[in-house]
């Protein structure tokens, strides 16, 4: 095991997700007040989940008998995907090989993370050209 997968093997909570545009504005798609976690393991399972912190409830009372009014946000306010993952040392990224996710034409995609770990905290950078950072603290 090396030193980079015996750093992100654990659990980690959110501290933001940012998208910044051309000009240098924010986003937080999410909301600035945005919870999540991701988890890495030994054994190289990973999963993840950024949320909206203020959810609107449904009114149904189960989630498969929800609306389509309901189930419109979904995308605006849920992110959640599984699966395998890789440590790629010489470019310094961690590729999420996707199993499962919340919108299904992600599934069987990778996805690649550029990483930065400083103090506690962990960095990915989406290494698909656009100017995003998930930010992440260590608690496991």
């Amino acid at each position: 095991m090396n030193s980079i997968q015996q750093k992100i093997i654990g659990t980690w909570k959110l501290v933001y997700s940012v998208e910044i545009d051309n000009a240098g504005n924010k986003h937080y798609p999410f909301g600035t007040d945005a919870l999540g976690y991701i988890m890495y393991d030994a054994n190289g399972k990973m999963a993840v989940q950024i949320f909206r912190k203020d959810r609107k409830p449904f009114i149904s009372q189960k989630f498969t008998s929800s609306s389509k009014d309901e189930l419109v946000n979904i995308p605006q306010d849920y992110l959640a995907y599984c699966g395998n993952y890789e440590i790629d040392t010489e470019n310094e990224l961690v590729k999420h090989h996707i199993e499962g996710h919340l919108f299904p034409n992600e599934m069987s995609k990778t996805v690649a993370r550029k990483y930065h770990f400083f103090d506690d905290k962990m960095s990915l950078k989406p290494w698909d050209g656009t100017n995003r950072e998930i930010l992440w603290s260590k608690i496991v």
